[in-house]
């Protein structure tokens, strides 16, 4: 329908400017026509007025002299058949051809003549007016001939015919151009319309098709051919569109999925307006919660210069792996690695990022450079190479083992470091074992670089691609050498002891049972000694551990001599040795190596400088008398070197089945001490300690006492050894320094101002919590320090003198009174009598018994009281019993005494109602 109306649009519009332009053809015809007459006319009033002219000149000529009626006869005479004459001179009419116009002027004259143009001075000349003509030609001087034809009969005449003409032509040429138009102009745009039509409705496959040959045949042409290539183009554009879409859909599955961080903001105001869901997932701002914000607005950087150094790195609107830090919602540093773009669009600049995590990256990159130096300062060397087994790369514990830079082993295959034990067989299994597992490790030899074969524990590791290809053997070994020569020692170690060389006491063992057991096939017997060194510690102590380590090495000089061949000697530790006499036939066989041994030991030695005096205490056990295993004899040779440091030191002493039952009594003693502690079967009793010069009480000594309700009454000289070696004085020091303290404190407020003396053994002195427990004692109790005296054995004290030291000086830092006890029966030195800095020395009642009967006890005693005089010290003298002692005493300036002869240890109940005398009269001094 559209296209229809198109056709008829078409030929309304076609049709009407044709019959206009055959009209305006036929019109143009006519006016030609007429034109051309015109022309002729106008040609021949030309000749007509210059006919005139001639006459008119030729009459003037004839007549130089005329008068205006001569003039107007000669104008009447030619002028013929023109309209209008005049004879004009100098600007006024002469003559007209009608003979009205005399003597007017020539700007006067009436409408249909003029306005005049301008008139020629010399030459004839036609203007051509408004339906007629003018003629001017000078005749004379000053006169001058217009000549005027009418030239409107010839256009009226003109009129019709020009009509008539241009109606037929018009007609004709239409009808012509009509039937011209359908063929090669109508036709044809209708088929080109009808085309158009199809295509515009849908038809890609409308075409114009064969035109002739023309204009529109090459539009037609034309129009195909745009029809082609608009299909080409549609179908381009379609799978432009598709593949767009593909792109798009794929370009927005990729932003979605991508592992990197990436955001789209706008660079006006620095919005996000895209992330994807890595992005999301690291900073942990969901997508709605930041689009619309910026990232300094999220927090996402430390502070607004990051983000500024961030843009710096813009270059040509572009960026390439810059590293950067930024902070994700939880406040976590996450390092990236940032690349991006600026792009526009919609004439809108944007900024493209992304953010690659390397967080895990630079970890391994560390990681890999910590594991390049670990492997650069490992103790192992470390031999990489290539799937061809050619040397790459070595550290320099590498160098150190085997004796090659690297430069000389690089390129090099490792068999330069076969040594030749290994067979060509143990390499074939050792490879086959990497081609399988991918992994050996074992023990070889190999050569250094000098020569020297040594032993190396060796790794062999394939390292393989994702397809299990090798790309690299790794190789790491250690030298064994001083491995090897560590397990030599550590085997020798683990027999024998490491100061001596004797072996210890596995190895003795192990030799008693086999010797035992030999013992027994045989029918023999066999001896177990134990020996130990009388009053080591003291030398050990006092000169110093070097000397007391070439002191045990002396004494196993002299005593392995006396050992038969088979016989083994070992060290147990310390200054404990023992003797395994595997074969004997009577027991005068092992009291000859005794006596042997401690005839040997009765010697001085010299070691340092220093001449040393050493005994040694033996005890003996047989099989099978004593025992028939190693633990039976070991156990009872013990208890015999017991028996024979009671018996004095420097003896020995064969196991009798009365020292086990001195053994067993020890043991009921442990166990019933144990139960005491913490009852009431145990408490203090206190004897007084009298000024001989005053005969006053100045102080009382603690002594505890044991009311067992099996064993009944135990003497503190049985029980406090007994807690010494057994570590049992622990509990009860503590006890009775807290007992002693609170039971002196209650005397102050009675009015007593004396001392309370408290043996304390050494093993208490050295316990880190000692001195935390004097003080809470002296807290509790109130007592000023100074009125605490605290007793230290002599012999107790010079065991340990470094730690003996340290503690008493920490105790005077306390002001606490210090006593040393059974003072002269220890290794007695002045030189650490002094550094002890102590108040008081109690003279060991072993002197005190000994003063009425030998005068040099009394020497004795003369010089320990000048000595402690001297040193600005107080003597006290123990264990006086006799009035005599007691006045001997007096006599040598002792200044305390105690002793049963002037009062017995006591309970605090009697000992108080005696303080409350305050006066103690001494026996035969009164």
């Amino acid at each position: 329908m559209v296209g229809t109306r198109l056709q008829r649009q078409t030929k309304t519009r076609l049709v009407l400017p044709l019959l206009l332009l055959a009209f305006a053809i036929s019109l143009l015809t006519a006016w030609l026509q007429h034109h051309a007459d015109l022309r002729l006319e106008q040609k021949t009033s030309q000749r007509h007025g210059e006919q005139v002219a001639d006459l008119v000149a030729l009459a003037v000529d004839k007549v130089l002299a005329l008068s205006p009626r001569q003039y107007q006869q000669a104008l009447n005479a030619a002028g013929g058949t023109a309209r209008q004459a005049l004879l004009v001179k100098n600007g006024l009419v002469l003559a007209s051809l009608q003979g009205n116009l005399q003597g007017q002027a020539l700007d006067q004259l009436p409408e249909g003549l003029g306005p005049l143009p301008s008139l020629p001075q010399a030459g004839a000349k036609t203007f051509h007016l408004d339906n007629q003509s003018l003629f001017v030609r000078p005749l004379a001087a000053g006169v001058s001939l217009l000549l005027w034809t009418d030239t409107a009969p010839l256009a009226e005449r003109g009129t019709a015919s020009l009509l008539s003409i241009v109606a037929g032509v018009s007609l004709l040429a239409a009808l012509v151009m009509l039937i011209s138009l359908r063929r090669t102009l109508f036709q044809p745009l209708e088929k080109l319309l009808e085309t158009l039509h199809r295509r515009v409705a849908g038809d890609h496959d409308a075409r114009v098709g064969a035109l002739e040959e023309g204009e529109l045949g090459l539009l037609g042409l034309w129009l195909d051919k745009v029809l082609e290539e608009e299909q080409e183009v549609e179908n381009r554009l379609q799978q432009i569109r598709l593949q767009s879409e593909e792109q798009e859909i794929l370009f927005r599955r990729i932003f979605k999925i991508m592992p990197d961080l990436v955001s789209i903001t706008r660079l006006s105001d620095g919005r996000l307006i895209n992330v994807n869901e890595r992005w999301e997932q690291v900073t942990g701002w969901r997508r709605e919660e930041a689009l619309g914000h910026t990232t300094l607005a999220l927090g996402l950087w430390r502070s607004p210069a990051e983000r500024q150094q961030l843009m710096l790195q813009l270059k040509d609107k572009l960026m390439q792996s810059c590293r950067f830090n930024f902070l994700n919602r939880w406040g976590d540093l996450v390092e990236v690695e940032a690349s991006g773009c600026v792009f526009e669009e919609q004439g809108e600049s944007y900024l493209l990022l992304s953010f690659r995590d390397i967080g895990e990256r630079l970890r391994k990159e560390r990681d890999l450079r910590l594991l390049a130096q670990v492997v650069e300062v490992s103790l192992d060397g470390v031999m990489i190479t290539d799937a061809n087994q050619h040397i790459l790369a070595v550290n320099s514990a590498f160098s150190c083992i085997t004796g090659y830079a690297p430069e000389e082993v690089i390129g090099q295959l490792p068999n330069i470091l076969n040594s030749g034990i290994q067979d060509q067989a143990f390499y074939q299994t050792m490879w086959e074992k990497i081609n399988l597992d991918g992994l050996w490790q074992g023990e070889i030899w190999n050569k250094r670089k000098s020569g020297d074969v040594y032993p190396q524990w060796l790794s062999i590791r394939a390292v393989k691609d994702d397809q299990g290809e090798v790309l690299h053997y790794v190789g790491v070994f250690s030298d064994l050498s001083d491995r090897k020569a560590a397990e030599d020692r550590i085997a020798f170690l683990a027999f024998h002891d490491p100061l001596t060389g004797l072996p210890n006491r596995t190895l003795l063992v192990d030799r008693c049972e086999q010797a035992l057991l030999q013992a027994k096939r045989d029918g023999h017997c066999l001896a177990l000694i134990y020996l130990d060194l009388d009053r080591f510690k003291a030398v050990n102590d006092s000169l110093g551990h070097d000397i007391g380590d070439t002191l045990l090495n002396e004494v196993v000089a002299r005593i392995q001599p006396l050992c038969r061949d088979g016989d083994t000697l070992s060290r147990q530790g310390g200054d404990e040795f023992l003797l395994l006499l595997p074969r004997i036939n009577e027991t005068s066989q092992v009291e000859l190596v005794v006596e042997r041994i401690l005839a040997a030991m009765s010697e001085p030695f010299l070691v340092g400088g220093h001449r040393l005096w050493i005994s040694t205490s033996i005890g003996v056990a047989v099989y099978p008398d004593d025992g028939d295993n190693v633990s039976q004899l070991l156990r009872k040779a013990d208890t015999a070197l017991y028996h024979a440091k009671d018996s004095g030191r420097s003896t020995f002493s064969f196991f009798t089945r009365d020292m086990d039952k001195d053994l067993s009594d020890r043991l009921q003693l442990e166990s019933a001490l144990k139960d005491a502690i913490g009852t009431d079967q145990l408490c203090l009793h206190y004897q007084p300690q009298i000024h001989i010069a005053s005969g006053q009480i100045i102080g009382v000594e603690a002594l505890m006492r044991w009311n067992s309700p099996t064993l009944g009454q135990v003497s503190p000289a049985k029980f406090i050894p007994l807690a010494e070696d057994t570590g049992l004085i622990m509990p009860l020091g503590a006890w009775s320094l807290q007992e002693a303290c609170r039971q002196l404190a209650t005397w102050r407020l009675q009015g007593f101002d004396g001392t309370m003396a408290v043996n304390i053994s050494v093993r208490q002195l050295i316990r880190p919590d000692f001195f935390d427990l004097l003080e809470a004692a002296l807290a509790q109790s109130g007592l000023p320090a100074d009125r605490l005296e605290l007793e230290l054995t002599e012999s107790l004290m010079m065991d340990n003198v470094e730690a003996s030291l340290e503690v008493v000086r920490r105790l005077k830092a306390l002001d606490v009174t210090l006593s040393i006890d059974d003072f002269g029966t220890g290794y007695s030195s002045l030189s650490y009598l002094k550094r002890f800095a102590v108040d008081n020395l109690k003279i060991d009642q072993s002197f005190i018994k000994g003063l009425s009967d030998e005068g040099q006890a009394r020497s004795l005693v003369r010089a320990i009281v000048q000595m402690a005089h001297s040193l600005d010290l107080q003597v006290v003298a123990e264990g006086v019993e006799t009035k005599e002692q007691l006045a001997i005493l007096k006599a040598e300036k002792v200044d305390v005494a105690q002793g049963y002869l002037l009062g017995r240890p006591m309970a605090a109940e009697a000992l108080s109602e005696l303080l409350a005398s305050q006066l103690l009269p001494l026996p035969a001094l009164q």
